[in-house]
C-alpha cells in the first residue's frame, strides 16, 4: 500500500552544490514581484520518452504557477530549445532578452539499475543574471514514480530560490464526502498529492471517519472512526494497510495528533470525567495514558510544538473558547488569546514561530495565525465556515476546509501565510478535515 499511496523509491545524487542566488525571493513579502522562471520541456533521449518529458515539465510548471511566488514565462517566447540548453548550457543573453531570471535545464532517459529498467532525470537550474548554476541533481526512479520526481525537482528549485524547503512532494489526507441518492452522506478516508493528483480512498465509507493526521515519517495515519458505533481512535499503517484500535475508552475519543517523535499521541478523552473532555497523551509502544488537564471546562484539540516540548490546545476555562499553551507534561498552563470572538482548532507551525487557528466572530469564520507569545494576531480568511487549518511542511501555506453557505458543499482551500493566493485544491468529491503530510523523502 505504501508504494501505491506515496509513490516513493526515488534515488538522488548530487551534481552541483546550491549557490547563493542574487535572485532569491523574500517569501515573507506579500508585495514581492514573482520571479520569472523558464521551464522548457525536458530533453528526451528517445521519442518514447517524449510524453513523460512533457508530463514532468507540466507538473513542475503547475507547481510554480500555483505558488504565486513565481511566474513561468510563456514557452512560445523561448529562444533556445531544450536540447541545446541541456547539451551546452544556457545562452544567457537569449533568456535575459525575454526577462527570465532563472532557467531550468533537464533531460529524461531510461537506465538499467540492478537489472531493472528505471528513468533518470538530470536537471540544472541557472541564474540568468549571474550566469551560473544554482543547483543540479539527478533522480533515478521507477517509471510510475515520475510525478514524485517532478515534485522533488520543484522542491529543489524552490529551496534554491527562497532559501527554504519546498512543499511540493507532499500528500494531503482528508475526509472525502459523497452524497448518496437517498441523501445520506458517506465519508471516506482519502489521500492525494498536494496538487490533487494520485487521489485514493483508504476506507470504503461504511463507517464515519474524522480528523485524520499523519506521523512525521508519513507511514501512519491516526483518525477517529465510528466503526463500532461509538467514536474511537484508530491507527492505520500505510505499508501494510493494517488498522489498529488504540483504545476502547468509555465516552468520546477525539482530536488525535502525533508528537514530533511519532511515538506519542495527544488526544481528547471523556472517560471518567462525567462527560467532561480532558487532554491525554498516549505512549504508542506501551499504550500507557498520561492525563494532562484537570479542569471542569472543555479542553480539546491539542497540537505539539515542533520540538515536542509544548502543547497548544483549545479550552473555554476562561469563559469562552480560547487558546492555551502548556508544557508537554501539562504544567505551566497559560492563556494565549484574549481577542474578541471564539478560538478553535489550533495547529502549531512546523517552523515553531506561529500557531494557526479558527476564529468565529460576528457570524463569520476566519483562519488566522498568532505568534507563540500571543502578541500579534492576523486573520487570513473570512467566510461562512472556514475550519480545520493544516500547515504545509515549510510553514508557508495553510490548507483548510471551507463550506459554501448556499450549497452546503465543502472543499479544501489553501492560502499563503501572507494572506494572498487563496485557491481551491481540486478534489473529485466534497472534502473536509485536511491534514498536510511532511515532505516525502525516500533515498
Amino acid at each position: 500500500m505504501l508504494k501505491k499511496v506515496l509513490g516513493l523509491l526515488v534515488v538522488c545524487g548530487l551534481i552541483v552544490g546550491q549557490a547563493h542566488a542574487r535572485i532569491r525571493i523574500d517569501i515573507t513579502n506579500p508585495n514581492a514581484d514573482p520571479i520569472p522562471l523558464a521551464i522548457p520541456v525536458l530533453h528526451a533521449d528517445s521519442p518514447t520518452d517524449a510524453d513523460m518529458a512533457s508530463d514532468i515539465m507540466n507538473v513542475i510548471t503547475n507547481n510554480f504557477n500555483n505558488s504565486a511566488l513565481f511566474e513561468v514565462t510563456d514557452k512560445e517566447a523561448y529562444l533556445q530549445d531544450s536540447s541545446s540548453l541541456f547539451a551546452g548550457g544556457p545562452v544567457y543573453k537569449d533568456w535575459r532578452l525575454i526577462n527570465v531570471d532563472a532557467v531550468l535545464s533537464a533531460a529524461v532517459k531510461r537506465v538499467i539499475v540492478g537489472g531493472e529498467e528505471k528513468i533518470r532525470v538530470d536537471f540544472h537550474l541557472y541564474d540568468v543574471h549571474d550566469e551560473k548554476p544554482l543547483v543540479g541533481r539527478y533522480y533515478t526512479a521507477k517509471s510510475k514514480d515520475w510525478r514524485h520526481v517532478a515534485h522533488r525537482i520543484s522542491d529543489d528549485i524552490f529551496q534554491a530560490l527562497t532559501g527554504e524547503e519546498g512543499y511540493f512532494a507532499t500528500r494531503i489526507v482528508h475526509i472525502g464526502e459523497e452524497q448518496k441518492p437517498n441523501g445520506h452522506t458517506v465519508k471516506k478516508l482519502c489521500v492525494m498529492d498536494q496538487d490533487g493528483a494520485g487521489y485514493l480512498c483508504l476506507t470504503d465509507g461504511s463507517h464515519l471517519v474524522l480528523t485524520p493526521r499523519y506521523n512525521r515519517e508519513v507511514q501512519k495515519i491516526i483518525y477517529m472512526s465510528y466503526a463500532k458505533g461509538v467514536p474511537r481512535l484508530y491507527l492505520l499503517d500505510l505499508p501494510t494497510g493494517q488498522q489498529t484500535l488504540l483504545g476502547d475508552y468509555k465516552g468520546l475519543n477525539s482530536s488525535p495528533r502525533f508528537a514530533p517523535d511519532s511515538q506519542t499521541v495527544a488526544m481528547t478523552l471523556t472517560q471518567g470525567h462525567e462527560g467532561n473532555p480532558e487532554i491525554y497523551t498516549m505512549d504508542l509502544n506501551t499504550r500507557k495514558l498520561n492525563r494532562l488537564t484537570r479542569h471542569r471546562a472543555i479542553d480539546t484539540s491539542p497540537s505539539f510544538s515542533p520540538d515536542g516540548t509544548q502543547i497548544v490546545f483549545n479550552s473555554d476555562r476562561g469563559g469562552k473558547p480560547s487558546l492555551y499553551v502548556m508544557n508537554r507534561d501539562g504544567t505551566n498552563v497559560r492563556r494565549l488569546t484574549f481577542g474578541k470572538g471564539k478560538y478553535f482548532a489550533p495547529v502549531w507551525s512546523p517552523r515553531g514561530d506561529l500557531i494557526a487557528f479558527v476564529k468565529s466572530l460576528n457570524g463569520t469564520f476566519h483562519i488566522g495565525v498568532i505568534d507563540v507569545e500571543g502578541n500579534e494576531e492576523r486573520l487570513l480568511t473570512d467566510s461562512f465556515l472556514d475550519e480545520s487549518p493544516t500547515w504545509s511542511p515549510n510553514g508557508r501555506v495553510i490548507a483548510f476546509a471551507r463550506q459554501d453557505r448556499r450549497t452546503g458543499r465543502t472543499k479544501i482551500m489553501s492560502i499563503d501565510l501572507t494572506g494572498h493566493n487563496l485557491r481551491e485544491l481540486k478534489t473529485p468529491r466534497d472534502a473536509s478535515d485536511p491534514a498536510w503530510s511532511p515532505l516525502i523523502r525516500s533515498e
